[in-house]
């Protein structure tokens, strides 16, 4: 189970027995929120996206990774998520 649905777990046994502890655990449970967002920088990887960067890597076999991520504004980590994949 992830936390979210222990968390909701938690509700439905405080609602299902009247315990208001059970309640107050879940909503401590919650991730607090540090009061600022990053922007978003990298495009959504689309099935036609990771098509597109798996095309590329196969026809420039020696380009680095970072280099690849550059040409489609992703994170380096999303285009080895793709070529691996683990992403679309």
């Amino acid at each position: 189970m992830r936390l979210p649905e222990v968390r909701a777990r938690l509700v439905e046994l405080a609602d299902e027995h009247g315990i208001d502890e059970l309640r107050g655990l879940a909503e401590a449970m919650k991730r607090r929120f540090h009061g600022r967002a990053a922007r978003v920088v990298s495009a959504t990887v689309t099935p036609d996206l990771a098509n597109a960067v798996r095309a590329y890597c196969a026809a420039f076999p020696e380009m680095p990774m970072h280099e690849v991520s550059k040409v489609f504004r992703l994170n380096q980590g999303r285009v080895s998520e793709i070529l691996f994949g683990k992403r679309a």
